[in-house]
């Protein structure tokens, strides 16, 4: 062992007994009257002024012991702290006693919903001696937050601080804010139901289909995945409180099977063409190559008591940017053709334009230039036999006018049973094709021969782009306001009626998908 310094050997201090210097040095309670009085001595000497350092060091560790006087106080005392859900709450805390006062507080967890730290938190800190929380809380339940006393003499233990919040006010029943709404998917598909309810207390919700409970089904969105022809019914909501309950409006699921027998036929849509605007049809061809017919007609629509007519309408077909194929007035050779697809006859000499063109399985458009414009009608007939390649898609675009001037299109099914289609109406989502001036609100209508109007939608549902992306159709904008609908048809002719739902006009691009 070292000697000590000559300076410290020879301190009157360093004369006492090892023990008694061990005990001085701990102050334990038994000794402390025999040490008091030389503690003065102690402290005028270097050696003091190490050993006041101690004393002080021993003194700030009560805090981290809660020795002595130091106590954490609430204040109320209360703990849980009760508190009602719409009045105010106030409480402070804080260490007090000695040694050592708390500098700020480390806080974990969260107050009641309602209540807030003054002075405010910071990073999880609150830099005050005394906080004070406050406010009124605006949920029922327990909650539980911890606080931990930062002081010069260190960290004090956590310290709980609970509140237990209970809701008297009189219940609110429930409302259903909003309501399901029937869907149609493609069997094999998915489909999601929403709703939502407001009341006091938050209500729950149950779902059901064709008045069964379906277990489980208790949050605000419902989604059926891989939709069967037994998921089909009527689907419904309850929603249920302390203060009563409410049964939604019913929403039908229709499930649609793929048809192979029926199939897409004939398109065909008339329009009155600015003179510098010019009318695209499209058409997509699948499972094989297909002649296709295609006519641009104006001249003879006068025959049928239209005024107005393109006087010579020219027909430039393309694939992509490649024009293939263009005719500016028919053969007459292709009367017979005419015949085949039951398409009405053209007026001996007139400037109508007609082709019939050999397609390979691709996407493809017919273009008709306004030129001098005027009212115009272009059709495409499959005129193929009913095995081999299929027209798959066929499709418009052109301005939409308000009272008869909006974009109809019509199309023809034929086969056995009923076919299942997508249709759309495209507004909104064409911006983001360089289209300017769209259609802003595109409500679609579908009519059947007999003029009886057999589905409709204004605004297309979110559960409907797995099917746009089984079909090749490009995506729609979230939460744009473009129509579409799934429906399943008989064989027949129908429109397709693309109008703007706020009197709008602009725009707009009409698409009839086969749904397999």
């Amino acid at each position: 062992m070292l000697p000590l310094p000559a300076f410290l050997a020879r301190h009157p201090l360093c004369t006492l007994p090892g023990l008694m210097l061990m005990t001085l040095l701990q102050r334990a309670p038994a000794v402390r009257p025999v040490v008091a009085a030389a503690e003065n001595l102690v402290i005028k000497s270097p050696l003091g002024q190490l050993l006041r350092g101690a004393f002080t060091v021993a003194g700030l560790g009560a805090m981290h012991s809660r020795a002595g006087a130091t106590t954490f106080v609430r204040n109320p005392a209360a703990n849980p702290l009760p508190g009602n859900v719409g009045a105010p709450l106030q409480m402070t805390f804080t260490y007090t006693g000695t040694p050592s006062a708390p500098q700020y507080f480390i806080v974990t967890g969260s107050l009641p919903p309602g209540l807030r730290f003054t002075p405010a938190l910071s990073g999880g800190n609150v830099i005050s001696r005394n906080p004070v929380i406050s406010g009124t809380p605006t949920a029922a339940g327990e909650y539980t937050i911890f606080v931990q006393g930062v002081g010069s003499g260190g960290r004090g233990p956590q310290e709980p601080i609970r509140f237990s919040i209970v809701d008297t006010s009189p219940p609110v029943p429930p409302t259903l804010t909003l309501q399901p709404e029937s869907q149609t998917v493609l069997a094999g598909g998915s489909v999601t139901f929403t709703t939502a309810a407001s009341g006091t207390p938050t209500p729950t919700l149950q779902w059901r289909r064709d008045g069964q409970v379906i277990a489980g089904a208790t949050n605000a969105t419902l989604t059926v995945t891989n939709v069967r022809a037994t998921d089909a019914g009527v689907y419904s909501v309850v929603a249920t409180n302390a203060g009563g309950s409410q049964l939604s409006a019913a929403a039908t699921l229709t499930v649609i099977a793929p048809n192979a027998n029926a199939r897409l036929t004939n398109l065909s849509v008339r329009t009155n063409l600015a003179a510098s605007a010019t009318l695209i049809v499209g058409v997509a061809v699948a499972d094989g190559a297909r002649d296709v017919l295609f006519r641009a007609i104006g001249p003879t629509l006068a025959a049928f008591g239209v005024g107005g007519t393109l006087a010579d309408p020219r027909l430039e077909l393309y694939r992509g940017s490649t024009k293939v194929n263009e005719n500016d007035n028919w053969a007459p050779a292709l009367a017979p053709v005419f015949a085949g697809v039951g398409a009405f006859a053209l007026g001996n000499g007139s400037r109508d334009a007609a082709l019939v063109a050999p397609l390979a399985p691709d996407a493809f458009t017919a273009q008709v230039p306004g030129s001098t414009g005027g009212v115009v009608l272009v059709e495409a007939y499959d005129t193929g036999p009913a095995t081999g390649g299929r027209l798959v898609n066929v499709s418009a675009r052109n301005r939409v006018g308000t009272g008869d001037d909006i974009l109809i299109a019509g199309f023809t099914i034929s086969g056995s049973g009923s076919k299942p289609l997508l249709i759309r109406a495209v507004g909104p989502t064409l911006a983001a094709f360089g289209v300017g001036g769209t259609l802003a609100d595109p409500k679609l209508e579908i009519y059947n021969s007999q003029g009886v109007k057999v589905t409709e939608n204004d605004t297309w549902a979110a559960g409907l782009a797995t099917t746009f992306a089984s079909v090749g159709a490009f995506p729609l904008s979230a939460g744009s306001r473009d129509a579409a609908l799934l429906t399943s048809l008989p064989p027949g002719s129908y429109t397709a009626q693309i109008r703007g739902s706020d009197g709008g006009t602009g725009e707009a691009l009409v698409e009839i998908y086969e749904l397999r």
